[in-house]
């Protein structure tokens, strides 16, 4: 499944250096793409997307169909005058896209490696 750039690319250009085979395209200025039939997830190379690890948003690389990249990324409500208005609708949004996204296997065997190290750390001292 290749990954996508969304509308939240900030055109950073980290991305550009970080894909592997170089999937990874740019018209010169601030349109980025992401070529499919090269993007192949890092697979073989990298435990996770190298372009979704390093993108700073945290949203711009995403794979292509987990839906993610179909959700608007703001709504007439979100652009409301009325502060608490736009502050629910963003949040209600940012909600059902965390419900949305399946966990990936990596940051848990991360957190879980991590948290042992910390315990150990505790109780050496």
């Amino acid at each position: 499944m290749p990954y996508t750039i969304t509308q939240s690319c900030i055109g950073c250009r980290r991305c550009l250096s970080a894909c592997p085979t170089g999937a990874i395209q740019t018209d010169g200025s601030t349109k980025f793409w992401i070529a499919s039939d090269r993007c192949n997830q890092c697979q073989g190379t990298y435990g996770v997307a190298q372009c979704w690890a390093i993108c700073p948003t945290n949203e711009g690389c995403v794979p292509l169909t987990s839906g993610v990249a179909a959700v608007p990324l703001s709504s007439a409500s979100e652009r409301s005058p009325d502060y608490w208005e736009a502050w629910f609708a963003t949040y209600t949004r940012m909600v059902a896209r965390l419900r949305g996204v399946q966990e990936s296997s990596y940051w848990h065997h991360w957190f879980d490696t991590y948290s042992q190290a910390l315990k150990r750390l505790q109780t050496a001292h």
